[in-house]
């Protein structure tokens, strides 16, 4: 196939037919365990690589008009069951490395996000200094908070955002240092 300005961006081993294209967003839609923002899917598909950014929104809209995905007012896209059906068929007609890799950056946005709602920190400015409150949550309850106070803004925030990237890890930390572990 010869490639064309609405190639720009595909790596090698993605797909530039708007069937492969549909079929990727609804074998994607289908692996994963629940609805994705539009913009989420467009962000993973086209900016892993895997197709053109264009032409991977005229195929959702595609999709959407054949009533293979819904879009929620909010813009969370969800696989009828027409669209589950041709994915679950059709879907080993595209490479599996490429399949992998979409439910992989699917799974680990999702995974980001959850994180980033469970976990939050604030940042609060004090007559001396900053105090970065970390907090972990598990639903509706805290699990942890932690306040500390440092000397200026861009350290609240580095901590913060060093903590939101792995929460888990600063939770043992404390529970293995209070606990004796």
């Amino acid at each position: 196939m010869a490639l064309n300005g609405f190639s720009a961006g595909v790596e090698p081993g993605g797909v530039y037919e708007s069937r492969d294209i549909k079929l990727l967003l609804c074998y994607m839609l289908l692996s994963v365990p629940e609805p994705l923002p539009r913009q989420t899917v467009l962000d993973i598909v086209a900016g892993g690589g895997m197709a053109n950014f264009f032409d991977t929104g005229s195929a959702l809209d595609e999709l959407i008009a054949l009533h293979n995905v819904e879009e929620s007012p909010d813009g969370l896209l969800t696989l009828t069951p027409e669209g589950r059906a041709a994915a679950a068929n059709l879907a080993d007609r595209l490479p599996w490395t490429l399949r992998d890799r979409s439910v992989k950056a699917a799974l680990a946005l999702l995974a980001r996000s959850r994180r980033e709602k469970e976990n939050t920190f604030s940042v609060e400015r004090l007559p001396a200094g900053y105090a970065v409150t970390c907090r972990i949550r598990d639903g509706e309850s805290d699990l942890m908070t932690l306040t500390l106070h440092v000397a200026d803004e861009w350290q609240a925030n580095a901590i913060g955002t060093r903590f939101t990237e792995d929460p888990t890890a600063v939770y043992r930390a404390v529970l293995d240092l209070l606990a004796g572990s």
